[in-house]
C-alpha cells in the first residue's frame, strides 16, 4: 500500500517534545511539521480493508519511524 508520511514533530527519547536551541538545528532540515514523503507499508488484503475503513471513518493512524 502506497501511503504518504507528513512530519509531525521530533521527540527525546519518544516521550518529550524536543525544544529549545536543539530545536532551532533540527527545524532547518527537511523534518519539520508538515513536511511530507512518500512512502510504501506491506500490509496483507485484511490489514488494508481494516486501514481504509478507519481513515474512511475519520481516524487518523499514527507510527512512530524507526530505523535498523
Amino acid at each position: 500500500m502506497k501511503i504518504k508520511l507528513i512530519f509531525l514533530e521530533w521527540k527525546r527519547r519518544e516521550l518529550y517534545p524536543v525544544s529549545g536551541s536543539e530545536m532551532q538545528g533540527l527545524e532547518a532540515g527537511d523534518f519539520h511539521g508538515g513536511s511530507t514523503f512518500n512512502g510504501t507499508i506491506a500490509l496483507d488484503e485484511e490489514q488494508e480493508t481494516e486501514l481504509r475503513h478507519s481513515m474512511a471513518n475519520g481516524h487518523t493512524p499514527t507510527f512512530w519511524v524507526m530505523c535498523k
